[in-house]
């Protein structure tokens, strides 16, 4: 009998790929936050945010937060509101400094 390969999620793919290369993984925050702007749903920074800290280690990056690892994962989530002053700590923890830039305005 065949024994099946063992299937790592998409996720779990993520992580691995963004701990070997921290700058695919800043493309691909930045890239979800452009769709989070374009398609309206800020939800999706959270979540792509919460991809890279678990990439670069939640007790790791709640440390140098200086937040409790179990308050990261809550700000983190789905249901997640974290406060400007948390985000830009766990920003600043990741190494990650934002860019602002206008947005196209499109001609009539």
């Amino acid at each position: 009998m065949k024994k099946r390969a063992a299937s790592v999620s998409h996720e779990n793919e993520q992580i691995r790929e963004f701990r070997e290369n921290p700058e695919r993984a800043r493309a691909y925050l930045n890239a979800a936050i452009q769709v989070a702007f374009e398609e309206n749903d800020p939800e999706l920074v959270l979540t792509a945010l919460a991809v890279v800290a678990k990439a670069a280690g939640m007790s790791r990056v709640a440390k140098k937060a200086e937040l409790r690892r179990e308050s990261l994962h809550r700000m983190l989530s789905k249901r997640g509101n974290p406060e400007w002053n948390s985000l830009f700590r766990v920003m600043k923890a990741l190494n990650l400094r934002p860019s602002l830039v206008g947005a196209a305005t499109a001609s009539a």
